[in-house]
């Protein structure tokens, strides 16, 4: 065992430490009305990849501007294409606009500030902190639901050919991007208040106060209450887009065999083949995201079940949440090869600063 002085922040919520386990997790002793309480608290700095090797910071550093940069620029080419293109602007890509505006916010809340605390070895606390858990579940939740939204217009699309457009009225669209709203800000809020629906202990009380992420790349965390209900919401997210990807298949197999409907497809025999196309997109975005967060979720279960401390779990909890960073642009790659959005955008972009140049 190291016997090394807790930080600060440590001292103020630990009282008589007892001693360091390696160099992440401290075991202390708690006294609050007048019961001594074990208890395990970690140092940030000297946990995940950077305690590991703090030699990698430039490294992971380098990646997350990757990544941010990515996020920004896809998803800046995905709604600049969206909103230029004439037969793009129906009612299921403005929940794709919505996507790729929340994966961008996502990625300007999370990376700036695992940047700078990888820059400077620090981390955000007390106040920041929580106002970042609030919008990574926020934003998160969002995001997830708006590709449910995009998944229900689809459906719409292909099981309604000749009605959709007036199933799916903007009146209609604004209820639900409004809901999609209340939604993720349920859990956020949830997660971030004080109060606390699930009972704590006592260690958990007198350590309430003690904000901080787990590792200096991981966002800071929100109350179990949040956490709990964000990822409830999500799996029954999952779950209806699950369905819905039934559903369409199902459609498309009995629109294409069933005599009535046949004459109406045919009749929209190019627009089946874009609508379809876009279909199997929406499907490969999915599958994409899953892969994106199957990790953490490993991660998680194997540290909820006691497989493995904090301390051993970090470094893979930092590989996990890059792999579920990679989310916030992905999305945009992923058109990128079945639309060419990037080479579009560009495009349209060089256009515009050509004409300028020409009327001036």
């Amino acid at each position: 065992m190291n016997h090394n002085n807790v930080t600060t922040p440590m001292t103020r919520a630990l009282q008589n430490v007892s001693e360091v386990v390696g160099v992440c997790e401290v075991v202390g002793n708690v006294t609050t009305n007048n019961n001594t309480l074990a208890t395990v608290v970690f140092e940030p700095a000297l946990c995940g990849l950077y305690g590991a090797a703090p030699s990698l910071a430039p490294v992971l550093i380098m990646l997350l501007v990757c990544f941010l940069l990515l996020a920004v620029f896809g998803n800046g080419c995905l709604v600049g294409v969206i909103l230029t293109t004439g037969h793009m602007k129906e009612p299921g890509n403005y929940f794709l606009v919505a996507m790729a505006i929340t994966d961008t916010a996502l990625a300007l809340v999370y990376n700036p500030i695992a940047i700078s605390g990888l820059a400077y070895g620090s981390y955000p606390a007390g106040p920041w902190c929580r106002l970042q858990a609030f919008f990574i579940i926020f934003l998160s939740v969002l995001s997830l639901h708006s590709l449910l939204g995009v998944w229900l217009c689809r459906y719409v699309h292909i099981a309604y050919p000749l009605n959709y457009k007036r199933v799916l009225t903007r009146r209609r669209m604004v209820y639900a991007m409004c809901l999609c709203v209340l939604i993720a800000a349920a859990p956020a809020a949830l997660g971030v208040s004080p109060i606390h629906a699930f009972t704590v202990g006592a260690a958990e009380e007198v350590l309430k106060d003690f904000e901080q992420p787990q590792t200096l790349i991981t966002p800071c965390l929100a109350g179990p209450e949040g956490t709990i209900l964000s990822v409830s919401v999500n799996l029954v997210a999952m779950v209806a887009i699950v369905c819905l990807v039934v559903l369409i298949c199902c459609e498309t197999r009995r629109n294409q065999t069933k005599h009535d409907q046949k004459l109406t497809w045919n009749a929209q025999a190019e627009d089946r083949e874009s609508k379809m196309q876009a279909v199997y997109t929406l499907l490969i975005v999915v599958l994409v995201n899953w892969i994106t967060w199957l990790p953490a979720f490993v991660v998680t279960i194997l540290m909820k079940f006691g497989a493995v401390s904090l301390a051993a779990a970090s470094p893979w909890i930092d590989v996990a949440t890059i792999i579920l960073q990679s989310a916030t642009f992905s999305d945009s790659l992923v058109y990128a090869f079945r639309y060419h959005i990037y080479r579009r955008a560009l495009k349209k972009m060089y256009r515009e600063i050509q004409n300028i140049f020409t009327d001036a």
